[in-house]
């Protein structure tokens, strides 16, 4: 692993840290706590085992009785390995059959342990128990599937979905964020919406616009109970919104930080890595290549953490950081880095965990990290 001193790590982020109304003051900015989280396990190999190798993964996650959850784009599965990282099952292969995935893209879990996973494929949602047993599929929409969900409350959640208008001369994106109850098409409430006119030439010229504007523009994370929260990916604004399910804005994050530009060298990794990706996926002719944003988005992810509060995973930084909020006040409770460098790093915080992985590994092959703080093991 490529891993960086701990405390150069925080000297680059104290100097990149602004101040104003959100951000805290210069005497509670020596009190924030930093913790370094760390590796505890590993789960993967080369492709000799089926078992334990990955094509692509797109989500993971571990269940309310200490199973890490894998889910694999390209493979069309979902595997399950125990706590001590032993594999254990196929919960779902790829077909066409009930149960079975084609294109899944991400999964949530709601408080009771049902697992949801999002398959454009199957037009909705293939949903298992509690004990990760096949319930149903929810086909719910035959078009224009969500690119992200999560938890909301017992029975709701909140999805991602796009659409589009066109002109002769316009293409006009339309971005919402919506509220939904388990099983319907409609949604409940609307609880963010903007549209985006994109001149038409400038598109055909570079299809990376519809990448990067319509498929990932933004990230959610729901506590399950009632809160959803929100971010605009954005190379210049540090937000977060948080909403209750009946619509009341609750929480208004704001940082104010300096942008900072990829690099030569990242952005020719993200471009050869999402070109490769996209034509693997049947989307681009071999002529296509992909043009990353030069600013890096200040906020990258957001999710409920192992301690309850709320983690932003700032894309501004040479590795993993995250600034950890109380979820009802929004104040700043503390920051923890994983210090290990790499522009690919997904790093997926759950209410039973942290796990880590690198889309894009130099060995060839994924392996997904179990985390946790230093000295906690």
């Amino acid at each position: 692993m490529k891993s960086l001193a701990v405390a150069i790590v925080f000297l680059v982020l104290a100097a990149g840290c602004g101040e104003r109304a959100g951000d805290e003051s210069p005497s509670q900015k020596a009190a924030i706590q930093i913790d370094t989280l760390e590796v505890i396990m590993q789960i993967g190999t080369d492709f000799s085992d089926s078992t334990t190798s990955f094509w692509h993964i797109t989500d993971a996650t571990i269940d309310n009785t200490g199973n890490i959850l894998v889910l694999d784009r390209f493979g069309a599965n979902l595997k399950m390995f125990d706590g001590s990282g032993e594999y254990v099952r196929l919960v779902a292969r790829d077909g066409n059959g009930p149960g079975e995935l084609v294109m899944p893209w991400d999964m949530f879990m709601f408080n009771d342990g049902r697992l949801m996973v999002l398959d454009p494929g199957k037009r909705g949602f293939v949903v298992f128990d509690d004990s990760l047993r096949f319930v149903e599929e929810l086909g719910l929409w035959q078009q224009n599937q969500p690119f992200q969900s999560c938890a909301a409350s017992d029975s709701q959640f909140a999805a991602y979905k796009g659409s589009y208008d066109a002109t002769e001369t316009e293409l006009i994106l339309h971005r919402r964020v919506a509220l939904y109850t388990y099983g319907h098409e409609d949604w409940d409430r609307l609880l963010w919406q903007d549209s985006l006119v994109l001149p038409k030439m400038d598109v055909i010229e570079n299809r990376s616009l519809l990448y990067n504007n319509f498929e990932e523009p933004l990230t959610i994370c729901g506590d399950g109970a009632g809160t959803v929260y929100f971010s605009q990916k954005s190379g210049s604004d540090y937000s977060i919104t948080g909403w209750s399910v009946d619509g009341e804005e609750l929480l208004d994050i704001s940082m104010d930080l300096p942008p900072v530009e990829k690099t030569a060298d990242e952005l020719k990794a993200e471009s050869t890595y999402v070109t490769d990706n996209w034509a693997s996926r049947g989307n681009v002719g071999p002529e296509w290549e992909y043009q990353p944003e030069p600013y890096k988005n200040m906020i990258v992810d957001i999710d409920i953490g192992p301690d309850g509060n709320l983690w932003a995973r700032r894309g501004t930084t040479p590795t993993p950081f995250f600034d950890i909020f109380a979820p009802s006040t929004g104040e700043l409770l503390g920051r923890a880095v994983f210090p290990d460098s790499g522009w690919s790093w997904k790093v997926e915080v759950c209410s039973n965990g942290i796990l880590a992985w690198e889309e894009d590994p130099e060995s060839g092959y994924q392996v997904v990290y179990v985390l946790a703080p230093k000295g906690s093991s």
